[in-house]
């Protein structure tokens, strides 16, 4: 085998391995009953709210997926084990709509199944009202108007490879059409109650002309990209409508362990970034917060306060405010010693009359190697003549 071959061959590797790191749905259970199919009892249908269901075959891609499902009484981590993903069909008419279907010792089960790597993704289709997702890692309430038959506004408020704005693009969400000539977004359930760990996929207007968050993704455990949690609030009445079916989708196709998604705008208006870094000790950090409102645009003129909440420089703190871009920055020396640093950002939201905190990033501080010392070049110089000389008398 020539060179060549062989460069082309390990190039081949490569990116099959990078390829390979990430995974898609290809093994996935839903919970809501003993079978599937659009029945009254079936795993996959709202049959408890009348709120549509979700398909597993008749195209190419669920096709290419295996799909079975389970009763709520069979929930386990024994049996949730052989599964990537996780379908939680809260809107079946085993779960009616109700957490309370499950025991804690179940719900625990679901939990730890993510965190191992594996992928939930929720809906509750038209439950009203919204079921008590306080067992979650990261909680939250919704607004739930319910079956109204109602048009809405959807907005596509991260670019990533759950949705996408652009008709070009092969994630694109045709949100304008959802919202116009479908129910999925009138009628479809709001987040009100806010964890910062939670990401904005897209956000809406439903008929109650309540304003949040709709398609949201979370990573878990909080600050790896381990296991994914995905969020829907939309009506599925209009399954399977190609435009609404292509959300359904690419969830299924969305990787996970790793996600590689941004998180770009956070559900609580406010995202702290970079999540993760490391310097020596002596060195300065940057952190950056960027506030949005419910639909992801940037806001001007918010004071945003920064804290080390703990680590070696627990205590330093400083305020800044936001500029055209929704931003401020918060730049501090770590000269407290070796450690992590737990940082914080947070602003006062005048709508709510409340305090808002980003999700907390970490900076890790490290002492620096010794240096090695540098010979000046004359000595290098110098060292190479002697060499020079005694290989000369030895022969």
């Amino acid at each position: 085998m020539s060179l060549k071959s062989v460069v082309v061959a390990i190039a081949a590797l490569l990116v099959f391995a990078g390829t390979a790191m990430a995974a898609t749905s290809q093994n996935v259970v839903i919970i809501g009953g003993n079978s599937l199919g659009t029945g009254w009892y079936d795993a996959n249908y709202m049959g408890w709210s009348w709120g549509g269901y979700l398909p597993v075959s008749g195209e190419p891609r669920l096709d290419a997926i295996s799909f079975t499902p389970m009763s709520p009484g069979d929930v386990s981590a024994a049996n949730l084990t052989p599964f990537d993903t996780i379908v939680l069909n809260m809107a079946s008419y085993a779960m009616a709509c109700s957490s309370g279907t499950l025991t804690d010792e179940q719900k625990q089960a679901i939990v730890d199944a993510v965190a191992t790597g594996k992928k939930l993704i929720i809906y509750d289709s038209e439950c009203t009202p919204g079921p008590d997702y306080s067992w979650l890692p990261y909680p939250f309430n919704t607004n739930n108007p319910g079956a109204m038959g109602a048009s809405g506004t959807l907005t596509i408020v991260e670019e990533n490879t759950l949705s996408s704005s652009s008709p070009a693009s092969p994630y694109f969400i045709d949100a304008t059409y959802l919202g116009s000539s479908t129910d999925a977004v009138g009628d479809m359930n709001v987040m009100v109650t806010f964890d910062p760990y939670w990401c904005i996929d897209m956000s809406g207007t439903n008929i109650n002309q309540v304003t949040g968050p709709v398609h949201t993704y979370a990573k878990y455990p909080a600050g790896t990209d381990v296991g994914l949690i995905i969020y829907n609030g939309m009506d599925m009445d209009y399954m399977p409508d190609s435009k609404l079916l292509e959300v359904w989708i690419q969830e299924l196709e969305q990787p996970f362990n790793p996600s590689n998604l941004p998180c770009g705008v956070t559900v609580v208006g406010i995202t702290l970034t970079p999540a993760t870094d490391t310097n020596y000790v002596g060195q300065s950090h940057t952190v950056t917060a960027k506030v949005t409102d419910l639909l992801g645009y940037p806001v001007e003129d918010v004071d945003v306060t920064f804290t080390v909440l703990s680590g070696p420089n627990a205590g330093d703190s400083d305020m800044d405010t936001t500029d055209s871009n929704g931003e401020a920055t918060f730049t501090y020396t770590g000269d407290g010693g070796v450690g992590v640093d737990i940082i914080q950002a947070c602003f006062f939201d005048q709508n709510t009359e409340q305090e808002v905190c980003s999700q907390t990033v970490e900076k890790e501080w490290t002492t620096r190697p010794p240096s090695v010392p540098e010979f000046p070049p004359l000595a290098v110089a110098a060292l190479g003549l002697l060499g020079a000389i005694v290989l000369l008398r030895r022969k």
